[in-house]
């Protein structure tokens, strides 16, 4: 009897646990699976979802990021402020999206967390991520660096009339490090009163120091001059001589002739000067800038410098002995040398007054006694030609441009011990500028002569600009005339 009564008693206990099983397991099917709204704990970007059905929770989120959108949001850098909202600057979220992605997560999460989280005791939170429009932060970014950039100023030279030469203090550049700063931008929506960002700004240093020049003394000088009448080519001198002082070379650095100077044109000021083209003279953009190369390369000769590129002139020139001339074109022909030094250099460069003059500086222990000079090979004789010219009368001549030879050069640079013996002697380059026609005009025999200008002879030699060729007259070529070279300062170089 006792044994049957314990098994009614066990079965009738299974029967009841069995039963409640099925109601709990009705009970959590209803809430965790049939259930329309979110369990307790459910947070979104901070947001208590707790109980809302999906179109409630929706309008709940809607309502909240347009309280976060207006989350003001400074960004700061000393003195320095940018004040805006953080919906400015973010793309707008979709508040339906995010609860059909959050309520996926849900049906995903275990059973187990829950039923242990029933009461809502623990947070479960679905953050959110906030995209940035970036056009945006770009434009508030070019406010940052308008306002707290500031570029670095390497320590300079400068010629006091009373003093000499003295040192120019460097300054520290700033540039905005936009990067760093944005990662300090929050990267989930969170609800906050405001919002603070300090723009990241990181300090540039100079290249020179007020240090590697104080030792600073002149180690050569150079000069050439120029008819300052001629009104065209003298400007683009003294242009093109402005942007050359001032430049500090570091040891190893190469100095570029073109890329200092730049692309010419008449927006920079540059202006017309007579060249020559095919053996005529036009007039043509920037005419004198050759002189101007010519007399830094004849300056970092005598300091010593290495010579990276250079080249002759076609024609001879006149401010300069033979072979050491230097002329450049734009994107064709380059003067460039380098500091071979092993401290920094600097380029004072003047024009005025008809004289342009280039001085190195650098440190007194590099400067050398060094001599330029030049063996003339071979002397290329020049031809006459003559051209039939209608506004001439009938067996009359003009002579449009005398005539010079052309020259095959070398050059040389000698290095002297301090006791005048020589150090040693390099060739510079072997150079071959071409003669200069004699250009002859004559008059068309049995036409009727055409009028000509009062006061223009039929024999005169025109007066034109002393340019350099690709920039040069008659008068300069060859030595002949007025415009014979003249002795330059401080060459140390033979005529």
């Amino acid at each position: 009897m006792i044994q049957v009564k314990w098994k009614s008693m066990i079965t009738y206990i299974l029967v009841i646990l069995l039963g409640v099983s099925a109601a709990l397991i009705v009970y959590f099917y209803q809430i965790f699976y049939k259930s329309d709204q979110f369990l307790p704990g459910v947070q979104i970007a901070s947001i208590s979802v707790s109980g809302y059905d999906q179109n409630d929770a929706a309008h709940l989120l809607d309502a909240e990021f347009k309280y976060l959108y207006d989350t003001p949001l400074s960004f700061h850098y000393r003195d320095y402020r940018y004040d805006t909202r953080l919906g400015e600057v973010v793309k707008p979220t979709d508040p339906n999206k995010i609860i059909v992605d959050v309520w996926e997560q849900e049906k995903n999460r275990s059973l187990i967390s829950k039923i242990l989280n029933m009461d809502g005791a623990k947070s479960i939170e679905y953050p959110v991520k906030i995209t940035y429009d970036e056009n945006k932060l770009n434009s508030i970014s070019s406010n940052w660096k308008k306002n707290l950039e500031s570029d670095y100023v390497n320590a300079g030279l400068a010629l006091d009339p009373d003093k000499g030469l003295i040192v120019l203090p460097s300054k520290k550049g700033a540039r905005v490090d936009v990067p760093s700063t944005l990662a300090l931008l929050p990267g989930e929506w969170k609800q906050s009163e405001k919002l603070f960002v300090e723009v990241a700004v990181n300090e540039e240093n100079p290249h020179i120091s007020e240090n590697e020049l104080k030792n600073m003394g002149e180690i050569s000088t150079f000069t050439t001059w120029y008819n300052p009448k001629q009104v065209n080519r003298s400007h683009n001198i003294v242009l093109a001589t402005g942007t050359l002082s001032g430049i500090v070379l570091k040891p190893g650095e190469i100095f570029s002739f073109n890329q200092t100077v730049g692309q010419l044109s008449y927006e920079k000021g540059y202006r017309d000067a007579l060249i020559i083209i095919g053996g005529r003279f036009e007039p043509g953009l920037g005419g004198g800038l050759c002189q101007v190369s010519t007399t830094l390369y004849n300056a970092c000769l005598l300091s010593g410098l290495e010579i990276v590129e250079r080249h002759n002139h076609n024609l001879a020139v006149a401010y300069v002995p033979l072979g050491h001339d230097a002329t450049v074109v734009h994107g064709a022909k380059d003067f460039r040398f380098k500091n071979n030094l092993g401290e920094p250099i600097y380029v004072w460069s003047n024009a005025g007054n008809g004289k342009v003059t280039m001085k190195i500086y650098g440190n007194l222990k590099y400067k050398q006694k060094i001599q330029v000079s030049h063996v003339v090979d071979q002397v290329i004789d020049f031809k006459e030609i003559r051209e039939t010219k209608n506004d001439l009368k009938p067996g009359t001549t003009k002579i449009e441009q005398t005539g010079s030879p052309g020259y095959v050069v070398r050059s040389f640079r000698t290095f002297y011990n301090t006791d005048g013996t020589v150090a040693r002697q390099e060739q510079l380059a072997r150079d071959r500028y071409q003669p200069l026609n004699r250009l002859v005009y004559v008059g068309a025999p049995g036409k009727p002569a055409i009028p000509v200008q009062e006061g223009a002879g039929n024999s005169e030699v025109p007066e034109v600009p002393a340019v350099e060729p690709d920039t040069t007259s008659p008068e300069q070529i060859g030595g002949q005339g007025d415009g014979s070279r003249v002795p330059p300062e401080g060459t140390g170089s033979e005529e």
